[in-house]
């Protein structure tokens, strides 16, 4: 009785132990901690923490983009999409932010569909009440894909341009930050009203 019990509390804690590391090892998929777009004011990106750093920063082939218009009405939302292309990973993710000329984080994001997410405040993410709205980023459904849509609320007064700052991640999915690219990409665009027809 006594060696089955040993076994059995082997076998427990063997469980609790793997379900510890598998947890830990995919903790992320779901989206990184807040401020890693690589934008100015934040900690940097995945690469820079520790994380995904076996390669140099944008240093893989694959294309990185932001698109959407170049410019924008106060008050309004704008689409816009990140994406990868030529990508040899098997997963993907990504974290974007907006910034005025000030730096001061400006806009509130909108998530369309299950493959983004905006992040929340004081959760495990680290993101600051004072930043509510103002990350997005992938989920687990939306790290299968490598181009993802969302909104972006424009403020109703902002110093131009408004810059977005997006990090990205080209995974291997080999259940490891080993062997992973790390991109940043940023686009600009202007109020509508402060561009001039010449």
């Amino acid at each position: 009785m006594r060696i089955f019990k040993k076994s059995v509390m082997r076998f427990v804690v063997s469980f609790i132990l793997y379900i510890l590391c598998t947890n830990t090892l995919y903790a992320w998929s779901g989206g990184p901690p807040a401020y890693r777009t690589g934008a100015p004011n934040d900690i940097g990106t995945c690469k820079d923490v520790g994380c995904h750093d076996s390669f140099e920063l944008n240093s893989g082939n694959a294309i990185f983009s932001i698109t959407g218009p170049d410019t924008y009405i106060p008050g309004k939302f704008i689409r816009l999409e990140i994406s990868f292309t030529e990508s040899s990973g098997t997963l993907h993710g990504f974290e974007m932010t907006a910034l005025d000329a000030n730096d001061n984080r400006v806009g509130k994001f909108k998530r369309i569909g299950k493959t983004t997410q905006v992040i929340r405040p004081n959760d495990f993410r680290g993101l600051n009440e004072a930043d509510k709205g103002k990350y997005i980023e992938h989920t687990v459904a939306g790290n299968k894909i490598n181009m993802w849509k969302i909104k972006w609320k424009a403020p109703s007064n902002a110093t131009d341009p408004i810059t977005f700052y997006a990090a990205g991640n080209d995974a291997n999915g080999n259940g490891s930050p080993d062997g992973d690219f790390i991109y940043t990409t940023k686009k600009e665009i202007n109020s509508a009203s402060s561009v001039k027809d010449f």
